[in-house]
C-alpha cells in the first residue's frame, strides 16, 4: 500500500511521510522471521556455525541472529534458521547527504549522513573491507579509545577500500546532515548500528556528487 501511494501520489505533501513508514517497514521485514523473496528457510547440519552460514550466503552473523531471534551463537543440527539471501548495496548521494541501502536493486531504506566539507568526499565505486564495533580513533599524535567522548567515530566503523575512509557514527547527532566530515560518511550511531547487521563486508558502496 506504501508503495502504491507513492507510486500514485508522487507530490503529495505527505510522501516524505509515508516513505519513512514504508522504510521501517522494509528493516522490520528484514530483522523478522518472515520469508520473503530474497531469503530462504536453511537446515542446521552438523558442524555448522553462525559465521559458516553467513559466509556461505554472503550475509552477516548479525542479520542471521535478528532475524531468527537468536540470543547467542549456539545452533544445532536441524534447527531452522531464516536466512537474507539478497545481495545489498549502498548509494551516497554527496548533494542529497543521503546513504540509500539496496536489496538486489530495491531500495529498503534512506539515511540522512553527513559527507565531506569543501567536496572531500571521493566519489567511485569501493567497497566494505572491514567491520568494527566501538573502534578505536587513532588520530594524528593520539590515540583515543572507544569509550571517550572525543572518540568522533561513534559505536561502529565500517572502512572502504578507499584507504582511510569509512562510514561510521558519531558523537556530534546535531551534525548530521551536513557537509561537515574530513571526508568519512558520518551516520547516526542508531541509524548505523542498524546498517551494520544488514550488510556484509564485500558489500559494494558507490559514491556520487
Amino acid at each position: 500500500l506504501y508503495v502504491d501511494i507513492i507510486n500514485q501520489f508522487p507530490e503529495s505533501e505527505i510522501i516524505s511521510e509515508i516513505k519513512k513508514k514504508l522504510w521501517d517497514l522494509n528493516i522490520e521485514i528484514i530483522f523478522s522471521g518472515l520469508i520473503i523473496e530474497n531469503s530462504q528457510v536453511y537446515e542446521v547440519k552438523p558442524q555448522d556455525t553462525l559465521s559458516k552460514i553467513a559466509r556461505k550466503y554472503h550475509t552477516t552473523v548479525s542479520l542471521i541472529k535478528e532475524s531468527n531471534d537468536l540470543k547467542t551463537d549456539t545452533i544445532r543440527p536441524n534447527d531452522r534458521l531464516k536466512i537474507v539471501t539478497a545481495t545489498f548495496s549502498i548509494v551516497i548521494d554527496k548533494s542529497q547527504n543521503s546513504l540509500t541501502v539496496k536489496m538486489d536493486d530495491e531500495v529498503v531504506k534512506v539515511y540522512r549522513v553527513s559527507t565531506g566539507k569543501d567536496n572531500c568526499t571521493p566519489t567511485g565505486e569501493f567497497t566494505i573491507v572491514n567491520k568494527l564495533k566501538d573502534p578505536v580513533w587513532y588520530k594524528t599524535g593520539a590515540i583515543v579509545p572507544a569509550e571517550s567522548p572525543e572518540n568522533v567515530l561513534g559505536t561502529r566503523w565500517m572502512g572502504l577500500s578507499k584507504k582511510g575512509y569509512g562510514i561510521h557514527g558519531t558523537t556530534d547527532p546535531e551534525s548530521i546532515g551536513e557537509q561537515i566530515t574530513e571526508g568519512c560518511i558520518r551516520m547516526s550511531n542508531k541509524d548505523i548500528e542498524e546498517l551494520f547487521k544488514i550488510v556484509p563486508t564485500g558489500t559494494k558502496v558507490t559514491i556520487v556528487d
